[in-house]
């Protein structure tokens, strides 16, 4: 008898459990489950130490930068680069920080969207293309919130998300199932009320781009 997939999610928030966002990400999800929250939770792993059972990964977003000097983030770069440079194989989803983090672990540079140090936060249209987690061309309405960017593509990746201003706004690494996307396709009502925006502007159309994505990210875990 097969067990049963395990799918681990890992929130770096720093101020509040984003628990909408990790419900998203398992939304459907049959299988096992364990949620990481290191920042809020010091110690909650996973670190170098920890093994790695799952078969697929998440690494949501976070206020942090992949410049700071913290604990926390230091074990979990440490943690995350055998899935980054092919010692371990499995999906790795990175959304937001998670972009960031997998692009910064691969030698891109990471820094600031704008001069002033503002973030870019509201709904916005990307281009995903050419990728192979939906192949094809797709223009999404997503949800945006960042104040840093990736500014230089990492070596053994291409770009699948561009929207204006964002020219690498999606990641994905030519032969390992690693997947990246500065925007949010996990972002509902709660998470931009939270940042100060109109819930009504999460509407059929960036539930359903942002659905898409999701479910086939878990199908790729479920038959990995």
């Amino acid at each position: 008898m097969k067990r049963a997939k395990r799918l681990w999610v890992i929130d770096p928030s720093i101020h509040h459990a984003e628990d909408e966002c990790v419900e998203q990400i398992l939304a459907g999800w049959t299988g096992e489950r364990r949620i990481f929250r290191p920042s809020l939770s010091p110690g909650d792993g996973p670190g170098p130490g920890d093994g790695c059972d799952a078969d697929g990964v998440v690494v949501l977003g976070s206020s942090a930068s992949v410049h700071e000097p913290l604990e926390w983030l230091r074990e979990l770069g440490a943690w995350l680069m055998p899935l980054l440079d092919g010692r371990r194989t499995l999906p790795v989803l990175g959304i937001c920080f998670g972009h960031q983090l997998v692009a910064h672990l691969a030698g891109a540079r990471i820094g600031v969207l704008r001069d002033d140090g503002g973030k870019d936060l509201g709904l916005r249209e990307t281009v995903l293309e050419g990728g192979r987690l939906l192949p094809g061309r797709h223009d999404l309405r997503v949800v945006v919130s960042h104040r840093e960017t990736v500014e230089t593509l990492p070596d053994g990746y291409r770009v699948t998300a561009r929207r204006p201003d964002v020219p690498i706004d999606g990641l994905e690494h030519d032969s390992l199932p690693v997947f990246t996307f500065q925007f949010h396709p996990e972002a509902r009502r709660e998470f931009v009320t939270r940042r100060g925006l109109d819930p009504a502007a999460v509407d059929d159309r960036v539930v359903g781009d942002s659905d898409r994505l999701l479910d086939a990210f878990r199908r790729r875990v479920a038959s990995s």
